[in-house]
């Protein structure tokens, strides 16, 4: 898809179609011209033959809805893309239904009209593509990569008990690829075995098929397929990005999520894994540094047009000292937090087991929490408990004739210390 799409702007309202001219010139779009509703819009879209129409829609809303829709008549394979001051979902609804691809609330941000732009024309080349048969019907999962601007923020940690909620918690498929070129801890934490690994699969693309990966893949007893990462690190030189989007797609046809555990350093292969993502877990801790961090991930994606929707933000090690930093966070990072994860004193007393928090203490806040993620990860609301479970979380708090395994593990001194109370963001900006 070329850069400087050919553009043309439908808005009746000169000084603003001046200055969405100005926006789609700056972004590197080629406009062909501007018009208002109705014959000129018209004759500008038959004389220019555009790649995209941009077009305000405002009030009379008949009359612009209308002029909408004659255009999408003679240009019926052209993606129209509208930007308006009416929120309203009713309005929106009618402006689909007479063929608006994308519906944008103004104030216009230069990036946002660029993205949606580049959005709607790959979605028109896929559906030309699809028409000419030229699309393979086949399904894909969900690709989840769990992304940190620096290591010893808890990726890891995060992944494998993400995997162990998403099987057990939504009776789906998952696979779990470790893809830390440096230290790649999956199988340990796991207490699998390292026989095989992602560099046996170091093999043409031909050959790189769902025989071949199911061969390396180690299924815990959480129910996880694990691709693990090369026991040495050196042997991580014969593997190169093409190897990695392979196995990434035969995994995806073959589980309902794949899950990729990335370094906490940037790389070709950490490239690759942000490429082909449905959803990227940013993952941070809420201390100076690793915000700090985060904020140069976050604009790093943002000069590459990253999908800023595909970003959600994840903050691990969050204690009871640290009150209301989320709102902090937010307002330091410019971004929604997504997700928090609590500290957890059991985590790594339960991966002395080889087995994530989830599985070994569900009923541990950390557990709980990322229980909650897996549902939201997959879309689905948390069940909310019956009569005889509630029932049954009264009789257990009244008290219990002896401890189980469980809470007896806890009694057990921690071998690490609270984690430390998150700086107030004045001082994280000074």
């Amino acid at each position: 898809m070329a850069r400087n799409a050919k553009v043309i702007i439908i808005d009746q309202d000169p000084s603003r179609r001046a200055e969405t001219q100005r926006m789609l010139a700056l972004s590197g779009f080629a406009v062909m011209g501007g018009a208002g509703y109705g014959m000129e819009a018209m004759t500008l879209a038959r004389e220019t033959s555009p790649e995209v129409v941009v077009v305000a829609l405002e009030e009379p809303m008949a009359r612009s809805l209308q002029t909408v829709e004659s255009v999408a008549d003679v240009l019926p394979q052209v993606p129209i893309v509208a930007y308006s001051s009416i929120g309203d979902p009713n309005y929106i609804r009618r402006a689909m239904q007479v063929g608006v691809k994308d519906y944008l609330v103004v104030p216009l941000q230069e990036e946002e009209l660029a993205r949606s732009i580049n959005s709607v024309l790959v979605q028109e080349e896929r559906r030309q593509q699809r028409l000419a048969g030229e699309v393979e019907a086949q399904a894909y999962g969900t690709v989840v990569t769990i992304f940190g601007a620096k290591g010893g923020i808890g990726k890891t940690t995060i992944a494998t008990n993400l995997a162990a909620a998403l099987v057990q918690r939504t009776n789906q498929s998952v696979a779990l690829v470790d893809l830390d070129t440096r230290f790649g801890d999956v199988a340990i934490l796991m207490d699998m075995p390292t026989d095989r690994s992602i560099s046996d699969l170091a093999l043409p693309d031909e050959e790189i098929d769902r025989e071949a990966v199911q061969s390396c893949l180690y299924t815990h007893s959480t129910g996880v397929a694990i691709l693990p990462a090369p026991l040495r690190p050196s042997e991580w030189h014969s593997i190169h990005p093409g190897h990695i989007e392979k196995m990434v797609a035969v995994l995806a046809t073959t589980h309902d999520y794949v899950l990729l555990d990335t370094p906490g350093t940037f790389n070709d292969i950490v490239s690759r894994a942000l490429e082909m993502c449905t959803i990227l877990l940013l993952t941070a801790t809420p201390d100076l540094a690793a915000l700090k961090d985060t904020i140069l991930a976050l604009e790093m994606l943002r000069s590459w047009s990253f999908p800023s929707e595909k970003v959600k933000i994840v903050i691990n090690h969050t204690s009871d000292a640290h009150g209301d930093a989320r709102v902090d966070i937010q307002r330091v990072l410019g971004k929604e937090v997504f997700w928090t994860i609590p500290y957890d004193r059991a985590i790594p007393q339960t991966t002395q087991l080889g087995m994530p928090i989830v599985a070994a203490k569900p009923k541990s806040k950390a557990s709980q929490a990322f229980i909650e993620l897996a549902y939201a990860i997959g879309g689905i609301r948390s069940r909310p408990k019956g009569m005889l479970e509630r029932l049954g979380d009264r009789i257990s708090s009244v008290g219990k004739p002896q401890d189980s395994p469980e809470d007896a593990m806890e009694k057990v001194p921690a071998p690490v210390q609270e984690a430390p109370a998150a700086r107030a963001p004045e001082e994280w900006l000074r």
